[in-house]
């Protein structure tokens, strides 16, 4: 797999940033599993030859169905990682949803391509490991694994995610404006059943987020974003944020057949929170830098208007939630944004696709291979933002 990410590589990832995975090649426990995607992860740090790529961003996603269960495997993974990278550690996020198939631990991997003129920086703040990378008169930070504590709520896990990531960005020159990618995991995310009167753990995230958000303005957008639930872990947050310079250009892009997430009515709000703010999200982001252009598609889902459509059916919302990653790129939204390409040919570096029920993945692999070209699809099993909705599916490709 390690060979896989540089054949891969290219010069696509001189202005941005390529993305895989590495799943274990032997171990039938969590341990070796580990230990397994850490001896991959070793050869490509080490190689004979002079390094081709820089890890910048990493998450693990682990089989974890307990608090207990996952602090100690996290452990185990923080454990190997001190070994392998010492203090040259990556932003790095643990999260707690099954990988598809017999694996416990699969590893995704966000690297940048090393040139000479390229400043890689790994960096940390009250333990959270972040990644910086400076080049061509701008700066990129990668930052993950940002998360409450123990017995903290969703509220007070939320605040805690985001006054770090605000101290972060601000010691780095930046501002919360700047984010263009963001990553969600939320514990129990949609309304369990049988107690529809209490707080919904996504909604309890969006008013959080809602007043960090607001203060400030998102002039060319919010970030592309994905909310999704986790088994356990309370709240951890990852982000891609880019600073500004007179070659990016950062654009919002949406979806014709789809309300803004953001302009939602309170009819698809659940819980019971006083003031029920809306999910702060584009759905999709285009950043354009010199002649290159990278489109992240936020998590979608098999939404039409603000409304969940074939409730109980995976298939045909695997079918939709595609159709409406399509709906992003139609001549008219390719004519605002100044790009021309074939949406029939899109090559995605990365999929992302997140089932809710484990059973359902193999239908839902099948309508992926299917529809979709993508280099690297990673499958997992995570609860979804609505009781009905069954799929999501998150990318990142380039024209």
């Amino acid at each position: 797999m390690v060979e896989q990410i540089i054949m891969r590589s290219g010069s696509n990832t001189l202005n941005g940033f390529n993305f895989d995975h590495i799943v274990p090649a032997t171990g039938t426990g969590f341990h070796e599993q580990v230990g397994s995607c850490m001896e991959q992860l070793n050869a490509f740090i080490h190689q004979e030859e002079d390094m081709q790529l820089f890890i910048t961003q990493q998450t693990f996603f682990i089989s974890a169905y307990s608090r207990e269960e996952y602090e100690s495997r996290a452990d185990i993974i923080r454990e190997q990682l001190q070994q392998l990278c010492g203090t040259n550690l990556p932003a790095t996020s643990i999260v707690a949803q099954s990988p598809a198939g017999d694996k416990d631990v699969v590893l995704e991997l966000i690297c940048t391509k090393a040139v000479e003129e390229k400043k890689v920086s790994y960096k940390a703040l009250s333990g959270v490991s972040y990644t910086v990378i400076e080049y061509q008169g701008y700066k990129t930070l990668h930052c993950a694994g940002l998360m409450g504590h123990v017995g903290d709520t969703i509220t007070e896990a939320s605040e805690r995610a985001f006054k770090m990531a605000l101290a972060i960005l601000n010691g780095e020159g930046l501002s919360i404006k700047n984010i263009i990618r963001q990553w969600n995991y939320i514990e129990n995310i949609a309304i369990v059943e049988n107690v529809e009167d209490a707080p919904q753990n996504y909604q309890e995230f969006n008013d959080v987020r809602a007043r960090y958000y607001d203060q400030v303005t998102f002039d060319r957008g919010y970030p592309a974003a994905t909310g999704i639930g986790q088994n356990t872990g309370g709240v951890i947050i990852g982000f891609i944020a880019v600073s500004d310079a007179d070659h990016i250009s950062i654009k919002p892009i949406a979806n014709p057949g789809q309300i803004d997430a953001h302009r939602y009515s309170e009819l698809v709000l659940e819980g019971n929170s006083e003031q029920k703010c809306t999910p702060k999200f584009e759905r999709a982001k285009l950043v354009s830098i010199g002649s290159r252009n990278f489109i992240y598609v936020s998590g979608t889902a098999s939404i039409l208007g603000e409304e969940t459509v074939h409730e109980g059916d995976v298939e045909k919302q695997t079918l939709t939630t595609i159709d409406n990653i399509r709906r992003l790129f139609t001549k008219e939204n390719q004519d605002q944004l100044g790009l021309r390409f074939d949406v029939s040919q899109i090559r995605f570096s990365h999929l992302r696709v997140y089932v809710k029920n484990k059973k359902d993945i193999p239908t839902v692999q099948k309508v992926c291979d299917a529809e979709l070209k993508c280099k690297s699809s990673l499958f997992l099993e995570s609860d979804v933002c609505r009781e009905n909705l069954l799929v999501e599916i998150e990318g990142v490709f380039t024209v």
